[in-house]
């Protein structure tokens, strides 16, 4: 016999006794159970007491069953139930050891081919297994292909933001105080040129707002804003006036001026005249200086034009009594809605800064403004309603909840560098940057703040691409603000604005469609920019 056919008996013989003793142990284990299990047969002969025991218990069954029977007839359920208390007493069935022995074989036949199936089961288990393994290796390596994208994406927009965008944290702090400290160095010197007895407006302490206070400056945008609020001077009183109605909001104003009665406290204090009862004539002009009603008013509503233009002369002055404080130059811009001006340092750097004029709402922190965020024309006595600080308070906000580095500032630099770094053609763009932090505001309290972290940039970036996308098919952009119920109670919003209508920041697309076809120019050209970006980390 060939030695091959000599080995593969003995591998078959060593096979059939393996499986065998793998029998065995079942075999074993429902023996010992049918030993312990195995009924004990109980004697006919019963005793006398427990003969009697179980009459007097069919006794009181049979009473117990009448009177059950005697309730169903009165309730007429007789004929839905059985009629003789003999049909509740279950037939006993006869059972010898024959029956309990042919169920043993039944029990151990079952056993026995449970295991066999199990057995022949073993190998397909094990190559489904090897098939998962396989399946479940090749989805890790598509998930480590995708991180691996997903990183050099980011790699490539943290460098572009680095070499372009980047202003360092410490120096924008600086940047920021020094303006500010500034600008209310120039304040304190213009109320001191106001002559002692003022009919001009006053002048509180300005406030940071816009890019360079919320932390999105760049390079590119070299402008601090400050919003100056401007308060009435005694015997005066600034009332405004908007169209504001149930559910509605306007995004323009009027500030009418009215003159009180101040003839007490001139009797008692002599601090001041009473305007209202004194013809002009009779007050001394070296005390009271120029008039308010003549000088900044039209039809008793403050003028925008005519305000601007006073405190701008006003800031001139000014200088003129502080510049030996400061080593730099000032040099006046030209604008009819806010005071322009730009700071020549020696060291050649320049730090241009934008003074706004502001007039409270009541004792909310909303203003009417010479120039809005969505950069309306001001013009005559129409001012523009603004929300900077509401928007200042919910970037820090954020800045408090989110991860320690957020990549939600960096998205909208990158955009508005693309956005500035086009040639102009000397028109203004349809697309501002209010409209791009707009999107971003919205993605910021939609989504969790913690998927904004420094490793999700180039989805985020997206997401604020996509959400201007939308926007701009659908001609509608929600303000952020207004009718937003959704906002943080710590960003304080009167209950009219905040329940009113949203307003639709893009209806002038709705109603131009030469402006909206130029909106969706500007829109492709910075999202062919980002796509030429990310394309180059992908190849």
């Amino acid at each position: 016999m060939p030695l091959s056919t000599v080995l593969l008996l003995q591998t078959l013989s060593v096979q059939k006794q393996a499986e065998v003793r793998m029998l065995w142990g079942p075999l074993i284990f429902l023996a010992v159970l049918t030993l312990v299990h195995h009924p004990l047969m109980v004697s006919d002969n019963t005793d006398l007491a427990t003969l009697i025991r179980l009459q007097d218990h069919e006794k009181r069954m049979k009473q117990e069953m009448e009177l059950l029977q005697t309730e169903f007839d009165q309730k007429g359920w007789a004929s839905k139930l059985l009629q003789t208390p003999k049909d509740w007493i279950t037939t006993d069935q006869p059972m010898d050891d024959e029956t309990w022995d042919v169920w043993q074989y039944v029990i151990l036949l079952v056993f026995l081919v449970g295991y066999i199936y199990t057995s022949e089961k073993e190998p397909s288990d094990d190559s489904n297994t090897d098939t998962s393994s396989s399946t479940n290796g090749e989805d890790d390596d598509d998930t480590d292909m995708e991180s691996e994208t997903c990183g050099n994406r980011q790699k490539v927009l943290e460098a572009f933001y680095d070499r372009h965008t980047d202003v360092a944290t410490s120096d924008l702090n600086h940047l920021c105080d020094f303006v500010e400290s500034f600008v209310n160095d120039l304040l304190e010197a213009c109320q001191n040129d106001l002559p002692y007895q003022n009919t001009l407006p006053s002048l509180a302490n300005c406030i940071g707002v816009d890019s360079a206070f919320e932390g999105w400056h760049t390079q590119q945008s070299k402008v601090f804003s400050v919003l100056v609020p401007v308060e009435p001077p005694k015997g005066h009183s600034f009332h405004l006036e908007t169209s504001d109605s149930e559910g509605t909001s306007s995004k323009h104003g009027h500030i009418m001026v009215e003159m009180e009665c101040m003839c007490k406290r001139e009797r008692l204090l002599g601090d001041v005249v009473c305007f209202l009862h004194h013809p002009e004539q009779t007050l001394s002009e070296d005390k009271q200086g120029a008039f308010l009603m003549d000088v900044l008013c039209t039809s008793s509503h403050l003028d925008v034009d005519k305000t601007i233009h006073w405190f701008q002369s006003l800031v001139k002055k000014a200088w003129e009594n502080i510049s030996y404080k400061y080593n730099l130059d000032l040099l006046p811009k030209p604008s009819n809605t806010s005071c322009k001006l730009k700071l020549a340092l020696r060291s050649g750097r320049t730090i241009s800064v934008d003074i706004i004029l502001g007039v409270q709402q009541g004792d909310s922190l909303v203003f009417l403004a010479t120039q809005g965020a969505e950069m309306d024309r001001s013009a005559g006595t129409v001012w523009q309603r603004t929300f900077a600080i509401q928007e200042l308070l919910f970037f820090e906000w954020v800045r408090q909840r989110a991860p320690e580095e957020s990549c939600h500032l960096k998205c909208l630099q990158i955009i508005i560098y693309l956005k500035e770094s086009k040639p102009s053609d000397g028109k203004n763009p349809v697309l501002t940057d209010y409209h791009y932090k707009t999107c971003l505001m919205h993605l910021l309290l939609f989504r969790p703040l913690s998927d904004w972290a420094c490793e999700d940039i180039a989805q985020r970036l997206q997401d604020i691409l996509l959400s201007m996308r939308a926007a701009l098919q659908e001609k509608y952009l929600k303000h952020f603000l207004i009718g937003n119920i959704s906002l943080p109670i710590q960003i304080p919003m009167p209950k009219a604005l905040r329940t009113a209508a949203p307003a639709n920041l893009f209806k002038h697309l709705a109603q131009d469609p030469n402006l909206h076809a130029e909106a969706m120019r500007e829109f492709v050209e910075i999202v062919q920019q980002v796509r030429a970006l990310v394309t180059d980390c992908e190849e």
